[in-house]
């Protein structure tokens, strides 16, 4: 029996750890599983074509909300046209709603509930050996027998029983489903084996890795199903020591662990920070942390592993405490500053902090309260997620907080008790803004500072933010598809117009370090360098012992190579100052001198500081 795993991933770089774990779990039980996967943004009839290729009687899809509609709409047409083929679903998406997905999706054979590994393989098990696998029931297993066996015998096309029987809930009452509606779990997960082998690391050679350490959460969030269950469980920590050294062998650029939380047990979690911490690798580890929950040894390895080691990604989703309790959420928000603060002051640990639009109690204004909270720590990114009420999660099931929302996935809420769609409608523009700009990794120097300022001035982000939406509104910018210098040149005429000169020629450096000095324009305030400009820096370039005072082992090899590498531009004092080119001493000699302005050398691919080029000065004085 051929049996086939698949799954649709939102983006090429990402892959399924699912589907590995149940191909690793499946070859200690003698099965053998290929897996096949393919993304949402593919035509739904090239993914058909595909499938069928492999000749499948088995075909396990993972589910997820990202996928479910076009998974189900794929499984659909696969049916259609191989009516003997077993569907079999899994995953968070159907593993709460299993029989609602059965009634209202007859080409649907069986759904696993829960964790897959141990339900899967009993179940293509029962399948190779003509026996049925929903009586008696399989802890995980739901599912309807129609009659059709995996061989092919006894086939009749769904359409065409549905046909004979009038409807689907006649179909539903002729074929019953049957088996347990039981969320599996694996309870040790030391018989699951590694997921990963040598030809998955050509296969992903592009792509995220994904790995964990433990399942469950030992929180109850109401907007969320991995709190479903309460149990917290964890693979041995030896083993998992070797496999994280098998990625470092393997030269993995990323290791993302999919741990729901990380840091839930000192116990286990230490070790294995302290392992990374200490370990010879240019690998990055992407740790998702309850900052509740950390302490003084979790913030010491933060801010002492080597720049690049970790990043931590924080769910806060709100500092409102009637909107915590009302998700059964518990925030220390004085203990969240005490922990994060220090490890994102200290710059070696890329900080990921989230917060969520629409839960209960917290209207439009109160919003922005969170969200000033969380910025007044400055995280490196800082995003603006929308509540989707999934399916069998608490606030799915209540009736308290007149929720509209998109029926369809993934369920994105539309209006709430306390924040009308219009509002909801402005924070998706305004989310939009705020990750093109202070979330994009090109602009740090600019936003750096601006969020510097907004805090040590008192002011509120929140409304700075909602401001440059509005502008960017205004020009109807949210209806056009803008490439980077659209986006830069809204930017800097926004700051022209707010007569703000330091950020307008921070983002100019940026521009130059962040493209390499090839997006330029007068509308970005980077014209092209005048022949006056260029012929006095030539004199600098050409002498070699000066310039080595600034660039070690400088040689002038190629004026060309020169005028690629580095730029010159010229600024006000304080930006100077803030780019690291004089210090504030520096500035106040300049300023006895009548000089308010300095020509920099800026390295596009920042190898070194910008520093002020010396002629200019002297031409000055």
């Amino acid at each position: 029996m051929n049996i086939l795993l698949s799954t649709l991933n939102s983006k090429f770089i990402h892959s399924s750890l699912a589907l590995r774990y149940l191909r690793a779990f499946g070859r200690t039980q003698g099965q053998a599983y290929d897996i096949v996967e393919y993304t949402i943004n593919m035509p739904v009839l090239d993914i058909i074509s595909d499938l069928t290729e492999h000749d499948a009687d088995v075909v396990g899809f993972a589910c997820y909300i990202w996928n479910i509609d076009m998974t189900l709409h794929v499984a659909s047409l696969l049916k259609s046209v191989r009516p003997a083929v077993k569907i079999v679903l899994g995953g968070p998406e159907v593993s709460y709603t299993a029989r609602r997905i059965l009634e209202q999706h007859p080409y649907i054979d069986y759904i696993v509930q829960g964790e897959g590994e141990e339900a899967f393989a009993k179940l293509t098990a029962k399948l190779q050996a003509g026996e049925s696998p929903l009586e008696p029931a399989i802890t995980g297993i739901l599912g309807r027998e129609t009659g059709t066996d995996v061989t092919g015998t006894n086939t009749m096309d769904v359409t065409a029983l549905i046909a004979n029987v009038g409807n689907v809930n006649s179909l539903n009452e002729i074929y019953p489903i049957k088996g347990s509606e039981e969320v599996a779990e694996v309870a040790d997960l030391g018989t699951i084996p590694f997921p990963y082998d040598e030809s998955d690391m050509v296969d992903l050679e592009h792509k995220i890795i994904y790995y964990e350490s433990s399942r469950g959460c030992p929180f109850h969030c109401q907007y969320c199903l991995s709190g479903n269950a309460n149990t917290v469980r964890f693979f041995p920590q030896e083993r998992t020591f070797k496999e994280l050294q098998w990625f470092i062998d393997h030269k993995v650029k990323q290791v993302k662990f999919v741990d729901r939380t990380f840091n839930c047990a000192k116990h286990y979690h230490l070790p294995l920070m302290q392992w990374i911490h200490d370990a010879d690798t240019a690998t990055n580890f992407h740790l998702e942390m309850e900052p509740v929950l950390m302490g003084q040894e979790e913030v010491d390895l933060l801010v002492t592993a080597p720049k690049g080691r970790m990043q931590i990604e924080v769910g806060v989703q709100s500092t409102n405490p009637e909107t915590l309790k009302a998700i059964q959420r518990y925030n220390n928000w004085a203990h969240i500053c005490e922990v994060i603060r220090p490890v994102i002051e200290g710059g070696r640990t890329h900080v990921h902090m989230d917060l969520i639009v629409g839960l209960p109690h917290e209207p439009y204004e109160r919003f922005g309260e969170s969200f000033n909270d969380v910025f007044s720590l400055t995280p490196h990114a800082l995003q603006i997620g929308f509540l989707k009420l999934l399916q069998g999660s608490g606030l799915e099931r209540s009736k308290d907080y007149d929720y509209v929302y998109d029926p369809k996935a993934p369920y994105e809420v539309l209006a709430t008790h306390v924040m009308p769609y219009d509002e909801i409608r402005f924070l998706k523009h305004f989310e939009d803004v705020f990750e093109r700009f202070y979330n994009s990794e090109r602009l740090r120097t600019v936003f750096g500072y601006l969020g510097r300022r907004l805090i040590a001035n008192g002011e509120s982000a929140f409304h700075y933010f909602e401001n440059l939406t509005k502008a960017w509104l205004a020009q109807n910018l949210h209806q056009r598809k803008l490439n980077d210098r659209d986006q830069m040149a809204f930017l800097h005429d926004y700051f022209e117009k707010q007569n703000d000169v330091i950020s307008k020629e921070l983002l100019e450096y940026d521009c130059l370090v962040s493209f390499g000095g090839k997006v330029r324009g007068d509308e970005l305030g980077l014209p092209k360098q005048t022949k006056e400009l260029l012929q006095a820096g030539e004199t600098f370039w050409r002498d070699e012992e000066l310039v080595k005072q600034f660039i070690p082992n400088y040689r002038f090899v190629e004026w060309r190579r020169i005028r690629q590498d580095y730029c010159e531009h010229t600024v006000t004092l304080a930006t100077a100052v803030i780019l690291g080119a004089i210090s504030e001493a520096e500035q106040k000699t300049y300023k006895t001198k009548g000089i308010d302005r300095v020509t920099l050398i800026i390295d596009v691919k920042q190898r070194q500081t910008p520093f002020v080029r010396p002629e200019v000065v002297l031409v000055n004085e």
